[in-house]
Parts: structure tokens; C-alpha cells; sequence
């Protein structure tokens, strides 16, 4: 009987220490997935970067009208190609959370992982460098994915964790966006994983570090970080006071944005015209645009950095107006379904309607202009 409980004993142990070796054999698989998920969503993010500069700087050169032509000619090709992917493998349309979100949970499967990621690669970036209002967000939290998946194959990892590395996959893919693995990992526990798994919080945050890293190394300066803020002279109370108010006008015009952009997917999809018109008018809206703002398209977010360093005199007018056409531009853009995310245009959104509240807090004295 003794022998039977020392044998038993011994067992025990032996799994015990199974179990943690294959633990440490996933935190080290999710660490190589950061890190691969890094030098793919890192030059996705670059990529973006340099041809919005090329096509921003286009514009401020004023070229001879039959450049015009060509480059919207050669745009418009480029948005029929990406509609055309989409059409061919449907899990790239649009920014990718949903499908992560999904391929996670176990309710779909990426068949073809490797052609997708290169499809959801280049075409989130043709979309944005058309000047199309997307965002980078999701698809890099996709592309993460994508990783993720590829290396579970290759690993031969356990199939019961095999939605851990989709999951760390996703956190590292908006590490490498944003450079903020934190936030990053608790976003995906919070928004797509749903559950607070120790394993799956460590293995998420390993994989968010590691790719936060290769950002920080590419971009070594956040756009962000040099937005000049000044501390109120208000009490804490009236600082509350204004920030919830704030926060309320924020939230009725966020879930109005949410509605907006719902029912509008349903009209585009009712629209009869052909996907040539439909990428013809697209790309019509975002050219003009861009004859008037550059910076409007694209995302949005370079005009709002701009904002933010020197719009403290702007007039609130100017301010609305542009909020107004980005926000619609950007509902068309995310209707489309072209590979893009939404969260930089609704922040851009956001941001654009937090500069009106203080330029009217401003007007009525109730605020420093700083």
C-alpha cells in the first residue's frame, strides 16, 4: 500500500512538471510569435506611413492636371485588384477584429492562413494608400492572428492551445501598431479572448512586449508623444464635472457613429451599381478630398495630430465642418468592406469633436486656450 502511494507520488510529480514544461514551451512558442508578428505588422505600419507622405507630398507639388488622371486611373485599378481579393477570400475584408475575434472561439478557420496574411497585407495598404479613411489597427491585429496560426502549424502545438497563440498573435499585431503592449493585451482579453486565463494574459503579454519592441525600434518617436498638454487650473471637482460631461458627449455621438456605420453597411450592400462604379465613386470622394485637406484621408490621423499641436485657435466652424466630412468619408470607407480598420477614423472622429468641446469651452471663457 505504501509502495502503491510513493508510486503514486511520483506520478504526480512527473506530471506536474510535464505540465509546466509545456507551459514554458508555450510562453517561449508566443515570444517567437511577438516576434514575428512584429517584423510583419511593423513594416505594414511603415509602409503606410511612406506612401501617405508620397501621396501627400504629390499634392503640395500641384503637378500638371494629366498627372491627375494617371494617378487616379492607376487608383482606381488598384481599389478594382483589392476588391477583388476580397471577393476572392471574404475573411480579409474589412479590419479583421471580427474574423480574429471568431478564428479564436473556434467558429472559424483560416484554410489558407499564409495566402490571406499576404492578401490582408497588401491590401490594407493599397486601400490606405488610395486615401481611403482606414485604420491600421485591425488589420495588424489580424495579420497577428494569421502568425499565429502559422506557427501552431509549424510548432505542432497542443490543439487546446493552439487559440492562445491566435490570441498572443492578435495582442502582438496591435503592440506592433500602436507600440503599447499593455494596452494591447488587456484590449484583446477585454474585446476579443473574453476571459482572463493566466495563461493566456502571459502568453499575450509576452508576444505584445517582444513586437512593442521591434516598434519601438522602428519608430523610435511616438507622433503622440509630442503633443504639448497643459494642466487645468481647476479643482478636481470641476475637472470631474467637465470631464464626464465630455464623456457623455462622447459616448451619444459614438453610439450615433455606431448606428451610422451599421445601417450604411446595409445600403452599400443594396447598392445595385457595379463594384467599378462603386470603387470609381470611392476613390472620386477621397480625390477630392484631397485637393482640400491631404491630411483628411488616408485615416485621418496626421490632420488630427496637427490639430492637436496648433488648433487651439481654430475656428470651431472649420473644425465641425471638417469633422462632419470625415466622419461621413469614413463611414463610406469602412461600408466598402476593403481591408481597413475603424478605430484610427473614430478616433480621429473622437478627437476632432473633443478639440470643438474646448474651442467652445474656450469662446465662453470657461478654459485657457493652452
Amino acid at each position: 500500500m505504501f509502495q502503491r502511494f510513493k508510486n503514486f507520488r511520483k506520478l504526480r510529480k512527473w506530471y506536474v512538471v510535464k505540465l509546466k514544461l509545456v507551459d514554458a514551451r508555450l510562453y517561449f512558442v508566443s515570444i517567437f510569435v511577438g516576434l514575428l508578428t512584429g517584423l510583419v505588422a511593423v513594416p505594414y505600419h511603415y509602409c503606410l506611413y511612406y506612401f501617405f507622405n508620397l501621396r501627400s507630398e504629390f499634392f503640395a507639388s500641384r503637378p500638371e492636371w494629366y498627372w491627375h488622371i494617371s494617378l487616379f486611373l492607376f487608383f482606381w485599378a488598384v481599389l478594382i485588384f483589392v476588391s477583388w481579393l476580397v471577393m476572392k477570400m471574404p475573411l480579409i475584408t474589412g479590419g479583421g477584429i471580427p474574423q480574429t475575434r471568431a478564428a479564436i472561439n473556434g467558429r472559424i478557420t483560416y484554410k489558407h492562413p499564409f495566402i490571406e496574411l499576404v492578401s490582408k497585407f497588401f491590401g490594407g495598404i493599397l486601400s490606405v494608400s488610395a486615401g481611403l479613411s482606414l485604420g491600421r489597427e485591425g488589420p495588424s491585429v489580424q495579420i497577428g492572428s494569421y502568425v499565429g496560426c502559422l506557427v501552431a502549424r509549424w510548432t505542432r502545438i497542443l490543439r487546446g492551445e493552439r487559440k492562445q497563440l491566435l490570441a498572443a498573435g492578435a495582442g502582438a499585431g496591435l503592440a506592433a501598431a500602436f507600440a503599447a503592449p499593455l494596452a494591447s493585451s488587456l484590449l484583446v482579453i477585454e474585446s476579443i479572448e473574453r476571459f482572463d486565463a493566466p495563461k493566456t494574459a502571459i502568453t499575450t503579454l509576452l508576444a505584445g512586449v517582444v513586437a512593442g519592441a521591434v516598434a519601438s525600434m522602428v519608430f523610435p518617436v511616438n507622433s503622440y508623444h509630442l503633443i504639448q498638454v497643459a494642466e487645468p487650473g481647476f479643482s478636481f471637482g470641476i475637472q470631474v464635472k467637465y470631464f464626464l460631461l465630455l464623456a457623455v458627449i462622447i459616448s451619444v455621438c459614438g453610439k450615433l457613429y455606431s448606428m451610422m456605420m451599421v445601417s450604411f453597411k446595409r445600403v452599400y450592400a443594396t447598392v445595385k451599381s457595379s463594384v467599378y462604379m462603386k470603387m470609381f465613386y470611392l476613390l472620386l470622394v477621397a480625390y477630392i478630398i484631397s485637393f482640400m485637406q491631404v491630411n483628411l484621408t488616408g485615416g485621418g490621423e496626421q490632420f488630427l495630430l496637427e490639430q492637436a499641436q496648433s488648433g487651439s485657435h481654430a475656428p470651431i466652424m472649420w473644425v465641425t465642418a471638417m469633422m462632419l466630412l470625415h466622419f461621413g468619408f469614413s463611414v463610406i470607407c469602412v461600408s466598402s468592406g476593403l481591408p481597413g480598420g475603424s478605430f484610427i477614423p473614430t478616433l480621429v472622429t473622437g478627437g476632432l469633436l473633443g478639440q470643438i468641446v474646448g474651442l467652445l469651452g474656450v469662446e465662453y471663457g470657461v478654459i485657457e486656450p493652452e
